[in-house]
């Protein structure tokens, strides 16, 4: 019995050997493997420069930026020289400092050198100087950099209590489109979240994290649909081929071909997600830094209904692209096994990504629903700084908190919908 059992698992890893050898085999599947790497390096060397958000650069004393490793040390040192608690001594010496710099002839000038050089003093408590623009902002949706260059003082307490007024009233504003897009449950929902919030805010430098998170969702969005292109055909080749009689004639395609068919695609997605979230994750920390891990998001997204630090972001974004992609992954698989047909099952993954986008803006109810598509699961950080919320059976929820429970369930549910299947088919 037991030499049984040992055949038996035997014959499931050579099957499920078998199933990825097939999806690696061809030239299609040894070209999206390629880009799926291509993706991986993407994502690192855009976390590295801040290519497309903002650059990882230091300004020195000429007013020249410089880039690199020895770029983000100087960063790094400037900036750990003002780490500590954002409470009243300082805020009040950076408004000091930055009154200090603003007045010299540097400042003043209008050559641009002459000001990046002035620019360059700042660098130490720009995070800061940002969330004082952010905190005496005329309104809620407005933003000035130079705000605080007209701050001559201000109180810890007002400046932490500026972002809930702010927030109320932008939501009880009868002119702007807030007060009537959410109900009165939703406005107190989101006023108690503000509230939630600890403070004060502590403050190092937190780069590495900021651009770990911020260009995070390159891998699950775009990788998914490689990985689906690998996917689609996983269980309609064999009708496709005309080798459907032959396969499932042999014992092993008979017992074994459906599990094994689902364990590949379940390894293929787990191994190829996790391997490359891993990678880029030491390759961004290990570069830029992995200082800054408790520093909260709002740093960022001064504005944001959620209350995590970095370190629990980025946890929350790796299980919610995971998800998203098992999700995307299974219902490509069980589309193949439905339709019989590579090309419908390769489509839709890129419908449910994209299609969001050209929808969202039309419709308040709209927008509700579009909240709740897979797409959100995968770009997880960007989503933090809206204010999707949606009211069930009477209660508020924020999206997210909605989606990965729902997205997890729904890809455990298409699992036994695979298998019964293409159980059927095969019979």
């Amino acid at each position: 019995m037991f030499s049984s059992v040992i055949l038996e698992k035997g014959q499931v890893i050579a099957m499920v050997r078998y199933e990825l050898k097939k999806v690696f085999g061809s030239v299609g599947g040894k070209i999206a493997l390629i880009l799926y790497i291509a993706v991986l390096a993407l994502s690192c060397w855009l976390s590295s420069t801040g290519a497309l958000n903002v650059e990882v650069k230091w300004v020195n004393e000429q007013g020249e930026s410089e880039y690199g490793p020895s770029a983000v040390k100087k960063l790094r040192e400037a900036q750990k020289e003002w780490e500590g608690w954002v409470d009243q001594n300082k805020l009040s010496r950076v408004i000091q400092e930055n009154q200090r710099i603003n007045a010299t002839p540097e400042a003043k000038s209008d050559i641009v050198q002459q000001n990046e050089i002035a620019y360059s003093w700042k660098q130490g408590f720009a995070p800061i100087r940002k969330i004082l623009n952010e905190s005496c902002s005329n309104g809620f949706r407005e933003y000035d950099y130079y705000t605080a260059d007209r701050i001559t003082a201000i109180d810890e307490d007002t400046f932490y209590a500026n972002r809930e007024k702010l927030l109320r009233n932008w939501l009880y504003d009868e002119t702007d489109g807030a007060y009537s897009k959410y109900s009165e449950s939703e406005k107190q929902y989101i006023i108690e979240q503000y509230k939630e919030l600890q403070t004060p805010f502590y403050f190092t430098y937190y780069e590495g994290w900021h651009q770990l998170l911020e260009n995070a969702g390159y891998i699950p969005s775009l990788g998914i649909l490689i990985l689906c292109f690998l996917l689609a055909g996983i269980f309609s080749n064999e009708f496709k081929w005309k080798a459907d009689a032959v396969y499932f004639s042999t014992l092993c395609g008979r017992n074994k071909a459906t599990s094994a068919k689902i364990k590949a695609g379940f390894l293929l997605v787990t191994v190829l997600y996790w391997g490359a979230m891993l990678i880029y994750s030491l390759f961004t920390l290990c570069y830029l830094g992995f200082e800054g891990a408790s520093c909260v998001i709002q740093w960022q997204f001064w504005k944001s209904i959620y209350n995590l630090n970095m370190w629990q972001a980025w946890m929350l974004a790796l299980i919610s692209g995971y998800i998203g992609n098992l999700f995307l992954a299974f219902l490509t698989m069980w589309i193949s096994a439905k339709t019989k047909s590579t090309v419908f099952a390769v489509t839709t993954p890129f419908i449910l990504i994209f299609l969001p986008s050209f929808l969202e803006g039309m419709a308040n109810w709209l927008d509700k629903i579009l909240s709740l598509m897979p797409s959100h699961l995968l770009e997880f950080y960007q989503n933090l700084g809206s204010f999707n919320i949606l009211t069930i059976f009477g209660k508020v929820f924020r999206t997210l908190d909605v989606s990965i429970p729902l997205y997890l369930t729904l890809s455990v549910i298409l699992i036994p919908m695979m298998y019964l299947e293409y159980h059927r088919k095969r019979a």
